[in-house]
């Protein structure tokens, strides 16, 4: 089974209440870490949970890569995988993740599994969850925690530092997923 198949079963099965759901957000390929890593899917909604796919006909030879910028980003990560690769993933992937096992079906395109629940990550990095937002929205946040306002010139850098010596990583990650929540004219899916 190849990922655009297990891709588009797991949105119309298992994401289908997400899609359904107003106060979420269904997000494909979302960029990480400013383009070292995508998110097969995202889903946004009280928090942040991230969705990695192997098919049949993937490698893991990029998951150890994709394991640690997820570990940065996500409140909750999930792999969904092919028996193939199950024994060999369990081993890459942190038991704060959770799996879900990609099976053929006669009726359907795929059907999944539940393996392994995800539990809330604790290795999240603030800086990197503050790079999903644009300068502008960093700029705000910033500036909605600072007496003095910061110039607009100020580098991406400089914000994202400002917001990590004044917030939590919870605070970070509410608040950034709130941000993409509003985005408009961007690639969700509601």
């Amino acid at each position: 089974m190849r990922d655009p198949i297990i891709r588009h079963a797991f949105h119309s099965s298992v994401l289908l209440s997400a899609h359904a759901d107003n106060n979420s957000c269904v997000v494909d390929e979302l960029v990480l870490k400013n383009g070292l890593v995508r998110a097969d899917i995202a889903v946004l909604n009280g928090c942040l949970i991230g969705y990695e796919i192997k098919g049949e006909k993937d490698t893991l030879l990029r998951l150890p890569l994709q394991v640690a910028v997820y570990s940065e980003v996500f409140d909750k990560a999930y792999l969904i995988i092919s028996e193939k690769h199950l024994p060999k993933a369990i081993e890459q992937i942190p038991d704060w993740w959770g799996i879900y096992l990609a099976k053929k079906s006669k009726s359907l395109p795929a059907k999944f599994k539940r393996v392994r629940a995800a539990k809330f990550n604790k290795y999240q990095n603030p800086y990197t969850i503050l790079q999903l937002l644009w300068k502008v929205e960093a700029l705000e946040f910033a500036n909605s925690l600072l007496p003095e306002q910061l110039n607009p010139r100020t580098t991406k850098r400089n914000i994202y530092e400002v917001i990590c010596q004044n917030c939590s990583v919870n605070i970070v990650s509410q608040t950034v997923t709130k941000y993409l929540k509003q985005r408009r004219n961007w690639r969700i899916d509601q």
